[in-house]
């Protein structure tokens, strides 16, 4: 079951304690995404009023270079988050986040390319496969990070990833797009504000995703103990 009032609530009591370990460690990295974000977007506005004012190779170089950041950044985002709530789903018991990161980065960060390939390739063919492909393998870091079948060797993140999905995907496709579209809304809302306005919504926008991470992380645990005694 993806919507669950106890999940939600048992977020909002895990939110506080993972927002304090997250907050020094992750919101400089997306203070420094959001930088870059702003300073390519002030490169392309500087260069449609004056074209010769601003190097096109400029604006590549600083684009591409934010999403690379911004894809190294999610793998540890996610991990950092999924860790902190996972001990204090447990209590505190269980590695401390940075050290779980440090663990299982290289190891996601290698699925997660093997699941944006196959998702880009489901995507040449039309946006609906590769929508649904997004949305099949939104578990694979999980699945590498806490299944000790997959580190035995015995799984392969992508297709147990599948197995999760499979049954709820519908209600997963309609949150994944309320987790994409609420902090995108905020942030397009704080561009177009004054500062502190701008700054008070990108906070904001911050908290709902450490929220929505949250969520999804005990959810990803909810799927994976129910199939498991399933199979």
């Amino acid at each position: 079951m993806i919507w669950s009032k106890s999940r939600f609530q048992h977020s909002f009591e895990i939110l506080p304690h993972v927002l304090k370990e997250a907050a020094p460690v992750l919101l400089p990295l997306s203070a420094l995404i959001w930088g870059l974000e702003f300073y390519v977007s002030w490169l392309n506005k500087a260069r449609f009023e004056d074209p010769y004012g601003s190097s096109m190779a400029l604006i590549v170089l600083f684009g591409l270079l934010g999403v690379i950041l911004q894809s190294l950044v999610a793998v540890f985002w996610l991990l950092f988050v999924a860790a902190s709530t996972e001990r204090h789903r447990k209590n505190g018991i269980g590695p401390r986040p940075l050290i779980f990161v440090v663990k299982n980065f290289h190891q996601c960060l290698i699925e997660s390319i093997r699941a944006l390939i196959s998702t880009g390739i489901y995507s040449l063919f039309l946006l609906l496969p590769g929508l649904v492909r997004w949305v099949q393998l939104i578990f694979t870091s999980f699945v590498v990070a806490f299944d000790p079948s997959y580190q035995l060797g015995k799984k392969d993140a992508l297709k147990e990833s599948r197995r999760l999905v499979r049954g709820v995907f519908w209600p997963l496709l309609f949150f994944l797009v309320l987790q994409t579209l609420a902090p995108m809304a905020l942030e397009e809302t704080a561009k177009n504000s004054t500062i502190f306005t701008g700054l008070a919504l990108y906070a904001a926008s911050w908290v709902v995703t450490l929220y929505f991470t949250i969520y999804i992380t005990l959810t990803f645990f909810a799927r994976w103990s129910f199939k498991t005694k399933e199979a």
